[in-house]
């Protein structure tokens, strides 16, 4: 087999890994069950904050996620390098339900969703207040103190 070939097909196999590594954290996270029903079929519109950080379930989307706000819901995204498996989401306000939470050190703001219940967005204190402020929503006003 040729030099070329072999070049060729390791970087095929290695986007195919790639795709299919990305597409099952999308599917243990919880990202899969939220495209379900919230999947963007129509461009976003509206104020993003580029290279946030959450965890969604079990996964860390540490600076690669596109967090958007509008008057009509949340929009999140993945970075394009990490999008396979990871469609744009746009969920709309009223089925998006918020929660102060206290961690070991830091206060989180966990996002839940109506139509996918099991699925929580872990979003800093910080970041929960700016969504928040985006929403017109009383959301992390001041974590639990226990």
């Amino acid at each position: 087999m040729p030099a070329w070939a072999v070049v060729v097909l390791a970087v095929l196999g290695f986007a195919a890994w790639w795709c299919f590594v990305l597409w099952l954290v999308g599917v243990l996270s919880g990202w899969g069950r939220l495209t379900r029903h919230y999947r963007s079929a129509a461009p976003y519109h509206g104020k993003v904050r580029h290279f946030r950080s959450a965890k969604i379930g079990w996964s860390n989307y540490s600076g690669c996620l596109d967090l958007g706000t509008n008057p009509d819901g949340l929009y999140l995204g993945v970075f394009p390098l990490f999008r396979p498996g990871h469609p744009p989401l746009f969920v709309p306000w009223a089925d998006v339900s918020a929660t102060p939470t206290r961690g070991l050190i830091l206060p989180y703001l966990d996002l839940r969703f109506e139509k996918a219940p099991g699925v929580a967005v872990r979003l800093s204190a910080a970041l929960g207040r700016e969504i928040a402020a985006d929403a017109n929503r009383a959301w992390a006003e001041d974590p639990p103190t226990e």
